[in-house]
């Protein structure tokens, strides 16, 4: 079968929802610049956003999912709204290869943002499962190309901007960006920074790949010039996707005002 490209976190859950607890200083944006504000729920370490579908009779729970390549339909959903769905391909997700449909005719937008029409549908059953609702789809990395998005976790809002205002006590990382996936450099107990993924659709800690690891340990994470003691990082033994060295997720990344300039390829975090 043919093998799409997806990669993303999935909001998976036998690893337990991926996040992450940093602490950075960076300087305020101007409300100015704020094009767009949409709301969100921060719950069960996620970002929730209702997305509206003609087919649907109320709002649809979908989840900003940095770490997913592209965005996704609950299979579920697709067949409630009874999509057009294409025979079953390979993707791969954090938990392994899995099977997905591409589906046709999805017609929604998130707060008057077009949501794409042929998303990829996959069984996010086990993961609603473990959330405190059921999840209907998820916003990827195509959700982010060619925008300047923030996300405000305490204020419980995601803002489109026209351009990320950065001052001089800002903490600014580069982003790598290879076909949809976002990464930032990290580094763990002093050692070299290494691309490691921007997933907004993990709860968890920091994921690390260490070359025998497992498990859970303790530790002092870099992003930039800063250092984030006692972190609780999940290692891994064997890359998670190809190239990359972890994920980095809501644990730490809700600590602070987050923007995510997919234009220039930066990030930016704001202490709140």
């Amino acid at each position: 079968m043919a093998q799409e490209l997806l990669r993303g976190s999935l909001v998976h859950r036998p690893f337990p929802l991926l996040s992450f607890a940093a602490g950075l200083f960076l300087s305020q944006f101007s409300p100015a610049s704020a094009a767009k504000v949409v709301p969100c729920d921060f719950r069960d370490g996620l970002i929730w956003l209702k997305v509206k579908s003609s087919a649907a009779g109320k709002p649809l729970n979908f989840i900003l999912d940095s770490g997913a390549d592209v965005s996704v339909l609950s299979l579920a959903t697709a067949r409630r709204l009874r999509l057009a769905i294409a025979p079953a391909a390979r993707v791969l997700r954090v938990d392994g290869a899995a099977p997905a449909h591409r589906v046709s005719g999805f017609h929604a937008d998130v707060a008057g943002i077009p949501v794409g029409e042929t998303p990829l549908a996959l069984d996010l059953s086990e993961t609603s499962r473990a959330c405190s609702r059921p999840i209907d789809g998820l916003l990827g990395g195509d959700f982010f190309l060619g925008r300047v998005i923030q996300i405000d976790y305490k204020a419980q809002c995601i803002r489109l901007l026209e351009r990320a205002d950065a001052g001089e006590n800002c903490t600014a990382l580069p982003l790598k960006m290879e076909r949809r996936a976002m990464c930032v450099h990290v580094s763990v107990d002093g050692s070299r920074p290494r691309w490691t993924r921007l997933d907004t659709g993990c709860d968890d800690g920091l994921h690390w790949v260490s070359r025998g690891g497992r498990g859970y340990i303790r530790s002092t994470v870099a992003l930039g010039g800063e250092q984030i003691p006692n972190v609780k990082t999940a290692l891994h033994g064997t890359e998670i996707f190809p190239g990359e060295a972890g994920l980095l997720g809501n644990g730490i990344l809700s600590n602070y005002r987050v923007t995510i300039d997919a234009v220039n390829r930066m990030l930016f975090l704001e202490r709140t």
